[in-house]
């Protein structure tokens, strides 16, 4: 089955900091042309932290949704840093915490219909408490749950974002 769509134009709207933005024109396999938005993003690392019989959240306000979420901790890839690397360094940086043992547990597309970014998904065992290194720019609670508490929250759907269902899910089915 061949469907891919051949890029015939690309024009940068937007150049930033996190991310671009792209119109594609594209040629449809049925021959027609398509205007395409498209958002090339960094690659991010979400880790869920298990310490014990608890999960480590962090807290804090998303801007584009005008809301708090509770989520796993993440942030963008750096560099030339491995999803490792980034995974550590978001735990040391968020809630203070160095994983001994990071257990992959796969990668999502948060967007795939209009953004490129991959999301790779880390469980993190093992912890070391390290001096907390927050950013100047982020505001951050950290929570703390029991993981009974957890699983009664993600049997309700009480988590939103999607890195933290993926991660929870994960956790949840192989345990």
């Amino acid at each position: 089955m061949d469907n891919e769509e051949k890029i015939v134009t690309s024009e940068v709207l937007y150049a930033g900091k996190i991310l671009d933005l792209k119109l594609n024109t594209v040629e449809l396999p049925n021959g027609k042309l398509a205007k395409r938005e498209i958002v090339k993003h960094r690659n991010g690392v979400g880790v869920l932290p298990v310490d014990g019989d608890t999960m480590l959240f962090v807290k804090q306000y998303r801007s584009a949704i005008e809301d708090y979420l509770l989520e796993i901790p993440a942030g963008l890839m750096e560099g030339k840093e491995t999803p490792e690397m980034t995974g550590t360094r978001e735990l040391q940086e968020e809630i203070g915490l160095k994983p001994t043992a990071l257990i992959p547990c796969g990668k999502v597309w948060p967007t795939p219909g209009c953004c490129d970014e991959e999301t790779f998904l880390f469980i993190a065992t093992q912890l070391e408490h390290q001096a907390l290194e927050a950013d100047d720019d982020e505001f951050i609670e950290v929570v703390r749950l029991p993981i009974q508490t957890v699983r009664a929250l993600y049997d309700k759907q009480y988590f939103t974002d999607a890195k933290t269902v993926c991660a929870l899910g994960y956790y949840f089915s192989h345990s």
